[in-house]
């Protein structure tokens, strides 16, 4: 096991009061009583581990002989320290080793389960309800779901009424759509999941960006895909490294986020979007073309769709709610030709039946409402990134970072440092980030970290301040080693 894929087991195993070897051990006592480390799993060496935790090696040494003494562990010359047992009550199978592992790498995803409150989270890209907007059209919804209660609930495509909205919403954004290329989601997660499970096979390859946003990642981990990482610059995904990586392979997927992008927050031109177009239609792959942040502009107004640009090459376009109203209501959307549309359906019947129709009946009337409510969003956005900016600015001018065109998060390169290790020592001193790692499907972008800026002001300056403390207390073993990848600031 590298001492990098332990750190992610770990969490936030140091936040609390303990000497910092006993809170080492409890938390590696409660993954092995979990079932997390199988029986006789090589853990990593005592110094790689303590310069991933950004401890000194003695904390480790200390941790492991707590563990051996309670028969957790053993260790024996030439052959390292190994798990003796596990708590788990059956061996897991390789499909729920895959999930495992890439729920412990998402930083993210594991703080929406196991946040404690402890740490000014600078993790999820998700701002709270548009609330008047949202009670408003629950009101609304009433009316509709009289004549809905007759019928059975199961709508597998979706409520035709929110399907009508999202192709319009679309049709209004350059897209010009119909009810029939629309299926309803569980947010834009699901939606990567159901296109994942029509078109990649174990082995099968997926080009994406880099970084990229981390659920994709584990959504191809898991089916077993093998991830070809395209540089992601100024411009969005490098048009030149594209045509390089398409040219030796035919991958199943192309996964793309061209309007600001997550993390970066920028924007592919309207000339690039359509070369990429071209070249999958060339060799006939599909293209994800993930618009989840699309109306969560700066002010700038994007180019159209890469769907606006489709020939004979499917482009499927995903889209959600999440973001611009309000995560709780978890509707998002695909939308692609009508055959795909009925093939995708078998899926989404076989997961979960249909989505709500009660969330459905609410986002229907509130979807036409969307250019005001972006306009609201906008002015929240700014607020938080200004107080980020300034913060920044001021506490950690070493620290560099481009100024998005949207989305919600910056894609900040730290100098002379492993984010790595920084955020362990950030998390010592309150605060959670993202790891640029976390944001690569090959474990690059090392200098980088990914900070949200949808918490309040006031969080927000809070965080940064903690930050910089961090940044003060924190000496990187070695310096970082230059990226070539993500390099747009």
């Amino acid at each position: 096991m590298r001492a990098a894929e332990l750190v992610h087991n770990l969490g936030n195993w140091s936040s609390g009061r303990e000497a910092m070897y006993l809170q080492l051990a409890d938390t590696l006592r409660g993954i092995l009583e979990r079932g997390d480390l199988s029986t006789g799993l090589r853990l990593p060496a005592e110094r790689p581990l303590a310069k991933a935790l950004a401890v000194s090696r003695t904390t480790v040494v200390r941790a492991f002989e707590i563990l051996r003494t309670e028969g957790w562990l053993e260790s024996r010359q030439g052959s390292g320290t190994r798990v003796r047992r596990s708590g788990a009550s059956r061996a897991a199978t390789d499909r729920e080793s895959a999930a495992l592992r890439s729920f412990q790498r998402n930083t993210v995803f594991r703080g929406l389960i196991e946040s404690d409150g402890s740490t000014i989270e600078f993790l999820g890209a998700h701002l709270p309800a548009a609330a008047p907007f949202v009670e408003e059209a629950v009101a609304q919804a009433r009316e509709d779901l009289a004549p809905l209660l007759r019928h059975h609930g199961y709508m597998a495509l979706g409520l035709p009424s929110l399907q009508e909205a999202i192709a319009a919403h679309l049709t209004r954004s350059g897209l010009p759509s119909t009810a029939d290329q629309i299926l309803v989601t569980h947010g834009a997660q699901q939606a990567i999941g159901l296109i994942t499970a029509l078109y990649v096979q174990p082995g099968d390859t997926v080009v994406l960006e880099e970084p990229t946003y981390l659920g994709a990642i584990d959504v191809f981990a898991s089916a077993g895909a093998r991830p070809i990482s395209v540089p992601v610059g100024r411009d969005g995904v490098r048009l030149e490294l594209l045509r390089e990586s398409l040219a030796g392979e035919t991958p199943s997927l192309i996964y793309l986020m061209p309007t600001f992008q997550n993390p970066t927050g920028v924007v592919i031109p309207e000339k690039n979007r359509r070369e990429m177009v071209r070249l999958a239609e060339e060799k006939q792959i599909p293209i994800i073309e993930d618009n989840t942040l699309a109306d969560l502009d700066h002010g700038q107004v994007p180019p159209p769709p890469l769907g606006s640009f489709a020939g004979s090459a499917p482009v499927l376009t995903i889209g959600s709610l999440s973001k611009l109203l309000w995560g709780g209501l978890r509707v998002g959307w695909i939308r692609a030709p009508e055959p795909i549309i009925s093939r995708l359906a078998r899926f989404k019947v076989m997961a979960d039946l249909g989505s709500s129709v009660v969330s459905q009946a609410i986002a229907a009337r509130v979807l036409p409402r969307a250019p005001a409510i972006r306009e609201i969003r906008r002015r929240e956005m700014r607020e938080r990134l200004d107080v980020m900016a300034k913060q920044l600015a001021r506490l950690l001018p070493e620290w560099s970072w481009q100024r998005p065109a949207g989305g919600l998060t910056l894609w900040v390169r730290l100098p002379r440092a492993n984010a790595g290790e920084f955020a362990q020592v950030a998390l010592r001193h309150g605060v959670s980030v993202v790891p640029g790692p976390i944001c690569s499907a090959r474990n690059g972008c090392t200098q980088f970290l990914r900070l949200s800026f949808a918490l309040e002001p006031d969080e927000i300056r809070e965080g940064v301040e903690r930050l910089g403390r961090a940044w003060k207390a924190y000496s990187p073993v070695a310096p970082a080693q230059r990226s070539s990848l993500g390099v747009i600031v």
